[in-house]
């Protein structure tokens, strides 16, 4: 009876720990992935569909062994109209911690700009966020309480902004965008959710064209940066692509986040067998070792990433002939 009733009360509070969050503190940080550089659109509606047609699936255990941890899913889709200079596309969105279940659905929109420079791109992303609390009581059998809160839900209108250009002398790209232009407030459950301004940058570094190598190997570093008005997370990452031939490369990586985790990424590339050469499947693996202070009771976060893109050739250009020109 008395491990019962201790572990009950463990849930008591935990839902209750999490209910005066939401009703105190207005703001939430979105979802967080170490793979952010396989994810620009969903945070950046401006870098959709810059190029043929990718689908992205993320899944992120975060603090494993950590009861009721976050645990988050997303899948991409997006392509490119090359005709008028769009890119389309949409993303889904399930974020789980503890007793909270956050879901967002986004279709998204961008045009794109084409000078001698480089693309500039601008983009809109319109959407809904569900929020929900289905708390899973397990009092002791000698216990009853008609008062314990029971499943809650609200849903709301999003809007996401951004704009990013990238390169084309040299192959970098900065974007800058913010979510929850107009912050979704869900009456129904007393919550709101914050605005959040994301800042991205990068560059690809051919460093098997600069030091005269036999293999090609690219180097890809790139930042970012999350704030949300209360507080600012800061990634750096680190990738190198060595490329086993033309159609297959290996990567590795090297993530650091100010004041949460460093993170270790690998993946491998290949062009399926029967498709063009620009026709990729990407798998990755990240692990993040914890440096906050859940690093005592977790043993490091786990990250899934499978990306597909597939380039159809370009339409054909009709060849006209004269049929006297022989005669």
């Amino acid at each position: 009876m008395v491990l019962k009733k201790t572990h009950f009360m463990k849930r008591v509070l935990s839902f209750f720990a999490c209910y005066l969050a939401v009703n105190v503190a207005v703001a939430q940080q979105d979802k967080q992935f170490t793979h952010y550089m396989f994810d620009k659109m969903s945070y950046n509606p401006a870098a959709t569909g810059f190029k043929g047609y990718c689908g992205t699936v993320i899944y992120r255990n975060q603090w494993d062994r950590v009861q009721d941890a976050p645990n988050t899913t997303l899948l991409n889709l997006q392509g490119n109209i090359p005709k008028y200079n769009l890119g389309v596309g949409l993303t889904f969105v399930n974020d789980a911690i503890g007793f909270q279940r956050n879901n967002k659905v986004t279709v998204n929109g961008a045009y794109h700009y084409a000078t001698n420079a480089g693309v500039l791109s601008g983009g809109l992303g319109l959407g809904i966020v569900n929020v929900g609390f289905s708390p899973n009581w397990i009092p002791p059998q000698t216990l009853t309480d008609a008062n314990l809160p029971t499943q809650a839900a609200g849903t709301g209108f999003d809007v996401n902004l951004g704009f990013y250009w990238h390169g084309s002398s040299a192959p970098y790209y900065v974007g800058i965008s913010t979510t929850h232009l107009v912050p979704p407030t869900l009456k129904s459950i007393n919550y709101s959710v914050a605005r959040h301004y994301y800042i991205l940058a990068g560059y690809d570094f051919p460093l098997s064209e600069v030091m005269n190598l036999s293999k090609r190997i690219d180097i890809k570093p790139s930042t970012l940066i999350k704030a949300d008005g209360a507080g600012m997370i800061f990634d750096i990452n680190i990738m190198g692509d060595f490329w086993l031939n033309n159609y297959s490369y290996l990567w590795g990586g090297f993530t650091y986040r100010l004041s949460d985790a460093v993170a270790l990424n690998l993946g491998y590339g290949f062009s399926p067998a029967n498709s063009t050469k620009k026709n990729m499947l990407k798998i990755g693996y990240s692990f993040d070792i914890m440096t906050n202070p859940l690093n005592t009771y977790g043993k490091g976060t786990h990250e899934l990433m499978v990306n597909f893109c597939m380039f159809p050739p370009p339409p054909a250009i009709p060849r006209h002939g004269n049929p006297f020109i022989l005669q």
